[in-house]
């Protein structure tokens, strides 16, 4: 079971971009996140079937001393950001930033940046978000949980990225990858603080990568 942490600011469409990935309904009412809700979902990729639990928290920086919980213990993390909310980017480098702190080195570790609400007003510039990435040595795409646009694709790329970098320690990105997943830093120990309680969505999946 690989477990992927889904991070972003409060309102950026975390738990409804977690929602439509696991069949769900997009709901336009936003409902704030109480510490993390944790999905666990089925997949199948290459022939194989992979439990995956899907963990997004409520973005709120007076948590921010569970960070070394949550980016040290997840096998893959989305950096989320809206591309309405200018202030949403500046909290997704805030973000990455504990990333690189507390998850050192883990070369199995896989992270990509993700600009979710494609269908809304853009008040970010793309061109400023992939030089953002760039910088930071990030994948990057653009999802809308509204209209479903990439997010199975997006899920699915970071899923397979994982099995390949569990079957091979040294497995190298493949040149049709689309995202081309970077590997990541190494995990720290656990705080030792306890993470929030978090609830618990059980999901099956139709999915298949090959």
């Amino acid at each position: 079971m690989y477990s992927i942490l889904v991070a972003g600011s409060s309102g950026c469409g975390k738990t409804s971009l977690v929602n439509r990935f696991v069949g769900e309904k997009f709901q336009k009412e936003h409902e704030p996140t109480q510490h993390m809700n944790s999905t666990s979902h089925t997949v199948e990729v290459n022939g194989k079937t992979v439990r995956i639990m899907l963990n997004d928290t409520d973005g709120d920086r007076k948590y921010e001393r569970f960070s070394i919980n949550y980016y040290s213990t997840m096998d893959a993390t989305v950096i989320m950001y809206d591309i309405s909310n200018q202030e949403s980017l500046e909290t997704a480098s805030d973000i990455c930033e504990r990333w690189k702190r507390y998850n050192q080195q883990n070369e199995k570790a896989v992270v990509i940046l993700v600009g979710n609400k494609s269908d809304m007003k853009r008040e970010i510039n793309k061109q400023d978000a992939e030089d953002f990435a760039e910088r930071e040595n990030l994948p990057y795409t653009e999802t809308s949980a509204k209209t479903n646009q990439n997010v199975t694709e997006m899920f699915m790329s970071v899923i397979k990225r994982l099995t390949e970098n569990g079957d091979d320690d040294g497995c190298d990105v493949p040149a049709d990858d689309m995202f081309a997943l970077r590997k990541g830093y190494s995990c720290m120990s656990w705080d030792t603080d306890t993470a929030p309680t978090t609830t618990t969505q059980n999901s099956a999946c139709s999915c298949v990568i090959n």
